[in-house]
């Protein structure tokens, strides 16, 4: 099948057929179409005759609903959950946050590895992001601010509309320096030729930084690059598959991200309760008083993961053997055991991500700031590959 007329590309058998692309995908992951490749062309075409056939029989337009992302799981080779465990481009995500840096990661995700990931920044567009950021209200949150960063980074980039890889991969190279220097220094400054752990951390905390901390911090960055297709990164998919450029597909997954129920904001309401609790001994009566006045308690339970969400485990260990408050550390505890013998739920990544603003004394919001950094890896990735189909 090598000629171009027999085969049509997803976006135009989802238009033969009258239906999205995220159809199509469904209907290729249960089998009733199938996937071709064409010769040193990496997107997926379907054969034209198949596809017409196919929207010949009857009802097959209710055979899958709109409505359903799950089925799109099977056909993105960005991230997947194999049992308990998560695989970035079918590596551990586990042992890759044990043993390489985020830059890493994303160059991974991006199917680039062993790319020189671009951490300094031109001073005129650090010069631009500063200015920006000081007609900010001093309150703002830190996700305000990194969604002023990437408006004004897409404004900037007369690139923006080249939806080719290495364009795109270029732009996202300058995002996470970016939103690093987007947010008020907290602590030590960070230097030049630092990794972007080391770089947040004293944006994020006035504690000096500890080797052990960062690489609390790094594994945090890495173990939330991706989470498959999750609700933030449909978003970012179907703003790609509009050919929306990526920064505005960015702030697709931002504005979904930002969502209390989801990821950062999740952290941000553990670290709001994890900070109503004075010592370890006070955790039932504030847990108490929490849902008495009918409050979510968040950070537990993961429906993806037979058992305990693995990025929590690790997390959650690695902030018990670095340096940091002990009292705090034992009030983080003794949450996640009460919680356990009560309700039999695990603490999930948003837990674990609170616990560890909560246990360094992080700014407030400083969870969601790590979340959309670290995902904006996996968010590229899916954006590109979308384009690329």
């Amino acid at each position: 099948m090598g000629d171009r007329a027999e085969v049509l590309s997803i976006a135009e058998a989802a238009d033969v057929l009258g239906v999205k692309q995220s159809t199509v995908y469904a209907y290729i992951s249960r089998g009733l179409l199938k996937r071709r490749r064409l010769p040193r062309d990496r997107r997926s075409w379907l054969s034209r005759s198949e596809v017409e056939g196919f929207g010949q029989r009857k009802g097959t337009r209710t055979l899958i609903r709109e409505d359903e992302p799950a089925e799109q799981e099977a056909v993105t080779s960005v991230a997947r959950i194999d049992g308990d465990t998560l695989l970035y481009r079918e590596r551990d995500a586990v042992e890759l946050a044990r043993t390489v840096s985020y830059e890493e990661v994303a160059e991974l995700l991006w199917e680039q590895p062993g790319a020189a990931p671009a951490t300094e920044l031109d001073p005129e567009l650090v010069t631009a992001i500063h200015r920006l950021q000081d007609s900010m209200p001093p309150t703002s949150l830190p996700l305000d601010r990194l969604k002023v960063t990437t408006m004004l980074l897409g404004a900037r980039d007369s690139f923006r509309y080249d939806l080719t890889a290495p364009s795109v991969l270029s732009a996202a190279r300058t995002l996470a320096p970016a939103f690093v220097a987007s947010l008020p220094q907290q602590g030590a400054a960070d230097g030049p030729g630092q990794s972007i752990a080391d770089r947040l951390w004293g944006r994020l905390t006035a504690e000096p930084a500890t080797p052990e901390g960062i690489a609390v911090l790094s594994a945090a960055l890495v173990l939330l690059a991706d989470h498959g297709l999750g609700p933030s990164t449909r978003a970012v998919r179907e703003a790609a598959a509009t050919a929306a450029d990526p920064y505005s597909a960015v702030l697709a997954g931002m504005s979904v991200a930002s969502g209390l129920l989801l990821g950062g904001g999740s952290s941000l309401a553990v670290q709001a309760w994890l900070g109503d609790i004075t010592s370890p001994d006070s955790v039932s009566r504030v847990l108490e008083q929490r849902l008495l006045r009918g409050d979510r308690l968040s950070g537990f339970g993961q429906p993806r993961y037979r058992g305990a969400d693995p990025r929590a485990a690790t997390l959650l260990k690695m902030l018990a053997e670095a340096p940091a408050d002990r009292e705090r550390l034992a009030i983080v505890e003794a949450a996640t055991d009460l919680v356990h013998r009560r309700r039999n739920l695990e603490p999930n990544v948003e837990f674990a991500l609170g616990a560890l603003c909560f246990v360094h004394g992080m700014t407030e919001g400083a969870g969601e700031a790590i979340f959309v950094i670290a995902r904006t890896a996996g968010w590229i990735a899916h954006a590109v590959e979308t384009y690329a189909e």
